[in-house]
């Protein structure tokens, strides 16, 4: 059964993973394309230095006898990275978990209005996240991780960037389900 927002249409195969809205048309087209490439590598880039990273620290004290302190503050540093990367891209995606038990009992048009005043509600709460975010960012670059010496405001900014792009993937799925967008068709 189709899920009537345009969640959880991912069939499981590679192809079937992009967003199921349709593309963004227009000048910021590419760029929206570009900024979902960028989100999606860094996250696969920093999930594998994280895994070197650990791996590298069990081989130096299991086999060298020996352990390198840094090794898990900057995987964890890194993975703080990875979940937000990560989260914005599943979103991006329609991939997260939502429960329409009670919404799929009502009529069209009013799920039609449940599902716009989730996304609305959805996207001020991302602001609001972001807007904490940034705040706890600027306000913890004085302390400094224990071993590297590096601000956490570092660690911080991820959740500040993450939060940013789910809910800039908000607004352009708002956007395209515009009535305005679609000649008033919604």
């Amino acid at each position: 059964m189709k899920e009537d927002r345009g969640r959880f249409a991912s069939s499981g195969s590679p192809d079937s993973l992009s967003t199921t809205l349709p593309a963004p048309a227009g000048t910021g087209a590419r760029a929206l394309r570009l900024l979902a490439t960028v989100e999606e590598v860094t996250a696969a880039t920093g999930l594998v230095l994280v895994v070197a990273i650990t791996i590298y620290n069990i081989v130096n004290r299991y086999l060298l006898l020996r352990s390198a302190a840094w090794a898990p503050e900057l995987a964890g540093m890194i993975f703080a990275w990875v979940v937000f990367l990560g989260a914005s891209a599943a979103w991006r995606r329609r991939m997260h978990i939502s429960i329409a038990v009670v919404v799929r009992l009502l009529g069209p048009r009013l799920r039609a209005f449940i599902a716009k005043a989730g996304d609305l509600l959805l996207a001020f709460f991302f602001a609001y996240v972001t807007y904490l975010a940034i705040k706890i960012t600027l306000s913890s670059h004085t302390r400094l991780s224990p071993v590297m010496r590096v601000p956490f405001s570092y660690v911080y900014a991820s959740a500040a960037v993450g939060f940013a792009l789910m809910l800039l993937h908000q607004l352009v799925a708002l956007a395209q389900s515009s009535p305005h967008r679609n000649g008033g068709e919604h």
